[in-house]
C-alpha cells in the first residue's frame, strides 16, 4: 500500500497578508513585486485581511508633531505708520487745545473765557479775576501764598500783619502795599502796582516797583521799570479796553481771548503796528469786527478755538 500524499495546508490571507506587508516596505521592493501583490489582491478573502492589517497599523502609528507655526514678522505698512503719526499729533494737538481750560478747572478760583469774577478772601483782601484766569490762594501760614496761573488778577489787600507773596511760575512777587494787578501775557508777564509798593526777584536778580509804575518780565529775566497811566490799567474791571500804543498783536489776543479763542496773526508786518483805542469787552466779537475794519485785516474762525487774522 503507497503511503497518503501530505495535506496541503489551506491558504492564510492573514498571515500572507502580514509577508506581503513586510515584504513591500523593504528597500528592494519593485514593480515585479508590486504586480504579483496586486494579482494577490483579487482574492476578496486577501484584500480583506490585508485591508485590515494596514488599518490596524495606522492605529499604532504615533502622530507626527504638528509643526511650530513660524512666527511672522509683520512689517508696518506706510498708512499704517501714518495713521499712527496722525494719531499722536492729533493727541497732541487736543492737550494743546484744552490744556488751559484743565488748568483753570484745577485751580482753586477760576473764571470762563469772558467772565468776570470777585471774590473775597478770609483776610478780607478781595480779588478781581479777568476772563479765562485762574488763582490759587493758601491764607495759613505766617506769609499769604497766592499763585496765578492764567489770566489776569486785581488784587486789593487788606494789610493783617502778615507778609503777602504772589508766585508767578518762577517769579515770586512780594507785596508791601495794597492794590496791584498780575496779567499773564502769551510771552511775557506784567505786574503794575496801583498802591504802595512790589518787589519782583528771580534768584539774585529784583526790582523794586513804587505805585504808578510797571514791569514785564519772563522766565528769563525782568526788564526795566516803567511809568504807567493807571487809570488805563484796571478799565477791563468795567468791561473797557483801553489801548494806548499797544501791539496788534496783544490788542488781538485780549478780544479774542474773551471769545475763548486763540490768535494766529498770518501777517508778519501787521504783528508790529501799534494800537490806540477803545474797545468793548463785553461784545468782543464787534470790537474784533471793528478792529479788522480799521487796520484792513480779514479775520476767520477756525473750529469756536482758532483766530486767523490776515
Amino acid at each position: 500500500m503507497s503511503p497518503m500524499p501530505a495535506l496541503q495546508p489551506p491558504p492564510d490571507p492573514e498571515h500572507e497578508a502580514l509577508e506581503w506587508f513586510a515584504r513591500l516596505r523593504q528597500p528592494g521592493c519593485d514593480e515585479r513585486l508590486r504586480q504579483a501583490f496586486a494579482l494577490w489582491c483579487q482574492d476578496p478573502l486577501n484584500a480583506r485581511a490585508y485591508a485590515a492589517l494596514e488599518a490596524y497599523w495606522q492605529q499604532l502609528q504615533v502622530p507626527a508633531p504638528r509643526p511650530r507655526p513660524r512666527a511672522v514678522k509683520v512689517r508696518r505698512s506706510r498708512v499704517g505708520l501714518m495713521l499712527g503719526v496722525l494719531f499722536l499729533l492729533l493727541l497732541a494737538l487736543l492737550a494743546w487745545l484744552y490744556w488751559p481750560t484743565l488748568q483753570r478747572l484745577g485751580s482753586e478760583l477760576h473764571t470762563d473765557a469772558g467772565e468776570r469774577r470777585s471774590v473775597r478772601l478770609a483776610d478780607g483782601s478781595t480779588l478781581h479775576l479777568d476772563s479765562a484766569s485762574a488763582m490759587n490762594v493758601d491764607l495759613r501760614g505766617r506769609t499769604r501764598q497766592m499763585q496765578l496761573v492764567q489770566g489776569q488778577v486785581y488784587l486789593e489787600v487788606m494789610l493783617d500783619g502778615r507778609a503777602l507773596e504772589v508766585q508767578v511760575d518762577d517769579t515770586r512777587i512780594q507785596v508791601f502795599g495794597t492794590r496791584l494787578q498780575i496779567t499773564r501775557h502769551g510771552d511775557h508777564d506784567e505786574l503794575v502796582v496801583i498802591k504802595g509798593k512790589a518787589t519782583v526777584s528771580q534768584g539774585a536778580d529784583q526790582r523794586m516797583i513804587n505805585a504808578g509804575e510797571r514791569v514785564t518780565f519772563s522766565a528769563a529775566h525782568i526788564n526795566p521799570v516803567e511809568k504807567v497811566d493807571i487809570q488805563l490799567v484796571d478799565a477791563w474791571r468795567s468791561g473797557q479796553l483801553k489801548a494806548r500804543n499797544l501791539p496788534l498783536t496783544e490788542v488781538l489776543e485780549r478780544l479774542a481771548g474773551y471769545q475763548g479763542q486763540r490768535v494766529w496773526l498770518l501777517d508778519e508786518q501787521a504783528a508790529h503796528r501799534r494800537i490806540s483805542a477803545d474797545f468793548d469787552l463785553d461784545h468782543p466779537a464787534q470790537s474784533l469786527d471793528k478792529l479788522a475794519a480799521e487796520q484792513q485785516l480779514r479775520l476767520q474762525g477756525v473750529l469756536g478755538h482758532w483766530l486767523l487774522v490776515r
